[in-house]
């Protein structure tokens, strides 16, 4: 590597590469958190259920794990660039599609599989790059790209329904078509050094690639670090997605909350994770500082909110805990990022990303239609929250 390239290692362009994660966190994980503020239009539009409109995000979920696992196939070959501007085309291309569905399986297909798919090819290499430019400030600038997704919760919820209002459901997936397009030019900044621009030449020369592809699968398997890693990411995701369905609802129904404020509680969640993530960037490169623990510790940290927010009675309590919620969450997301290039390195990070986004999206498909399952005058939804 030449001295000019390894001067931009923690620095220079990386942080270009970092801030550009911001808008792809955005896009990709914010929206999703913003599904629920378009479910009830389409229910209107299309003349059908909760349970079935649930399936939307749901699939969504399923089509951003298996574009995941293409990502980890592609950025060998492609690199990093060519697969998140791929993974852009793909999902502007399939809103623009899904504005001019007749029926909730075309929306199924287009603005649930083939959306989440583009998503999941234009996201695995933003934190796979990411790993490639920072070493010493990985964790910062891994958090800096994760703020993304709340921030984008505060553009993108208030963006959703102004759109839906303004243009109705077809439209506002037109225009959401183009706002995915924007992945495109993120895609463009992400600039390979020479390490990564070896690593998508390096492959596609290899005879046996799907041997050896196999091969990576098999050892991170067998890599029992690795799995306990995973296994904690796939608890917290079933978990906070669980959150993200029920906290409204919980609010509003078994605590008596104005439905305004209780739709409130989720913002605060957001407004508090923002400024954690820097904190905790920050603190995860210190030295001294051992990540396990410290993602450990927020784990902890989000069990106990978890049961705090049923022995809440009032909005101020419900508060208190979200913003709460929000400081543990800020640390998660990053810190896991970090921890997993450590364990299975920078040459197998890409996989391992793959593997993890299939396994979190088990849970996650099934959360949002269940919702629909159940009464929402006899359902106690306290006991989501002791799970």
């Amino acid at each position: 590597m030449r001295k000019d390239q390894q001067e931009s290692l923690d620095g220079g362009w990386g942080w270009v590469v970092a801030f550009s994660g911001v808008i792809v966190y955005s896009l990709v994980f914010g929206t999703a958190r913003c599904q629920s503020t378009v479910l009830v239009p389409i229910m209107n539009t299309f003349e059908t259920d909760y349970s079935s409109v649930g399936w939307v995000s749901a699939i969504v979920s399923a089509g951003l794990a298996i574009g995941g696992n293409c990502a980890a196939q592609l950025m060998p070959r492609i690199g990093h660039r060519n697969t998140m501007i791929v993974g852009g085309l793909v999902a502007g291309v399939s809103c623009v599609i899904a504005s001019f569905s007749v029926s909730m399986l075309m929306l199924d297909v287009f603005a649930g599989l083939i959306l989440g798919f583009g998503s999941g090819l234009a996201y695995v290499p933003t934190p796979v790059i990411i790993g490639y430019y920072f070493k010493k400030r990985r964790s910062l600038a891994t958090h800096i790209a994760s703020m993304g997704s709340p921030l984008g919760s505060f553009i993108i919820c208030p963006m959703n329904k102004w759109l839906v209002n303004q243009y109705g459901i077809h439209g506002y997936y037109l225009i959401m078509g183009g706002v995915y397009f924007n992945l495109c030019i993120v895609g463009a900044l992400m600039r390979p050094i020479e390490l990564s621009l070896r690593l998508a030449k390096r492959r596609p020369q290899i005879e046996s690639e799907d041997d050896s592809k196999a091969h990576e699968t098999e050892q991170l398997i067998k890599n029992k670090p690795f799995l306990v890693l995973v296994l904690s990411q796939i608890i917290l995701m079933t978990g906070y997605s669980t959150f993200q369905l029920y906290i409204a609802p919980y609010a509003e129904l078994q605590v008596n909350i104005d439905p305004i404020k209780a739709s409130i509680l989720f913002s605060i969640t957001a407004a508090v994770d923002i400024p954690s993530r820097i904190i905790f960037g920050l603190i995860g490169d210190l030295k001294g500082v051992n990540c396990i623990i410290t993602y450990g510790f927020d784990l902890m940290g989000i069990a106990m909110c978890s049961f705090l927010f049923t022995f809440t009675t009032s909005f101020t309590g419900l508060a208190i805990v979200a913003a709460l919620l929000g400081v543990f969450l800020g640390g998660l997301s990053g810190l896991f990022y970090v921890i997993l290039a450590d364990i299975v390195g920078l040459a197998n990070y890409g996989t391992a990303i793959g593997i993890v986004i299939i396994l979190n999206g088990v849970g996650t498909l099934l959360s949002p239609p269940l919702v629909g399952k159940f009464n929402p005058k006899t359902f106690a939804y306290a006991f989501m929250f002791y799970i």
